[in-house]
């Protein structure tokens, strides 16, 4: 078995980002929004390095929840909810306001979860022995001993 990075490639910024999007929408729809941590883990599977890892899960999961939120303001009257909710901190006509801190939360959520994956990545690839490491280095052959014949004279 190889490295966690040496099996899966590095697909650039773009693709990782097209992936988190799908996968944020996909776990979404499980109804709980602790999975947008898991979404941003898998989004830094594709790319090598911490800092693009948090902005590909931070923006897919980000881009997720705002795709979610306009699906539901267009069907399922999302704004009137997002305003009986600001509403009842005194504030009215600011119902955006409740969308736009709820898809902040969740792109947090997953950028924080693409650093924790790349992180674990690295880390299990430390453990993981490598393909051509393995074929390199075989342990080497114990040479004979040769025992010394005394004799008595």
């Amino acid at each position: 078995m190889g490295k966690i990075d040496d099996t899966i490639p590095d697909i650039g910024f773009l693709a990782a980002l097209v992936l988190t999007i799908v996968f944020g929408l996909a776990l979404q729809l499980a109804g709980d929004w602790k999975l947008m941590l898991i979404a941003g883990a898998l989004g830094a599977l594709f790319v090598r390095r911490t800092r693009i890892a948090f902005l590909v899960g931070f923006l897919g999961v980000g881009i997720a929840w705002s795709i979610l939120f306009v699906y539901l303001s267009i069907t399922a009257q999302a704004m009137a909810v997002a305003d009986i909710f600001i509403g009842l901190l005194g504030l009215s006509g600011l119902g955006i306001l409740v969308i736009v801190i709820s898809v902040l939360i969740g792109a947090l959520l997953g950028g924080f979860g693409g650093i924790l994956g790349r992180s674990l990545y690295e880390l299990l690839d430390e453990f993981l022995p490598s393909d051509s490491e393995e074929k390199k280095s075989s342990p080497p052959e114990p040479e004979p001993v040769e025992e010394e014949v005394t004799t008595e004279e």
